[in-house]
């Protein structure tokens, strides 16, 4: 029984990695709620993230909000003008789907082109503000060249949250279910998956800490 509630325990760590993850999910949702700062908020869950996949020790509100607040200039410069792109083209593809024949498929094309662009900009950027303290147009310009260097990782992670939100916006009978999970664990599970594969790609790039220190 001791062996099992030692912290080094493979089953306690993963218990307190599905704790940590359901309360950073809470504060994410909490801190999104103004709209405005879901990008800082963003940046903070995947702080966690990626200190959960490091194996280090989570101190989950001063974590979280110490990232927050560290980022919140440079994740709300770059998140506003996204979420404001994101919408005009999103329209877009509203007013083209309702209003022409499906033969006119191809004039969607463009706007969901730059939707695609804009989230595989952002799919790299709010993680990289977790990591690193670079001035924002570099890390810009970082994301933009990492979504197209590392392209099936690109698609994996936009295909992903595309089906979960697809699923939760067309089908009523699994989206209250899954709408409560996301509200649970859901964005914090999204965020760690997606983790997974960007702290590979990240890596290399990432100060070490002994570089850090000094």
């Amino acid at each position: 029984m001791r062996d099992l509630l030692k912290p080094t325990n493979p089953v306690m760590r993963f218990l307190t990695a599905v704790f940590n993850l359901m309360i950073a999910n809470l504060f994410f949702i909490i801190t999104s709620i103004p709209i405005v700062t879901m990008g800082p908020s963003l940046v903070a869950l995947y702080k966690i993230t990626f200190e959960i996949l490091d194996g280090e020790e989570v101190f989950l509100f001063q974590d979280f909000y110490g990232a927050l607040f560290k980022n919140i200039k440079r994740s709300v410069l770059l998140w506003i003008p996204m979420l404001l792109v994101s919408l005009i083209m999103g329209y877009s593809v509203f007013l083209v789907w309702a209003g022409l024949e499906g033969t006119k498929f191809w004039m969607m094309l463009p706007p969901l082109l730059f939707i695609f662009i804009i989230f595989s900009v952002g799919a790299y950027a709010f993680p990289l503000l977790s990591q690193c303290y670079d001035p924002l147009k570099d890390v810009i310009r970082n994301s933009f060249l990492l979504a197209i260097g590392h392209l099936p990782t690109t698609i994996f992670i936009f295909l992903l949250h595309f089906v979960v939100y697809g699923i939760i916006c067309l089908f009523d009978s699994v989206s209250i279910v899954l709408l409560s999970v996301m509200l649970f664990i859901g964005f914090a599970l999204m965020a760690l998956i997606s983790s997974f594969f960007l702290r590979r790609i990240f890596l290399p790039y990432l100060p070490k800490e002994e570089e850090e220190e000094e």
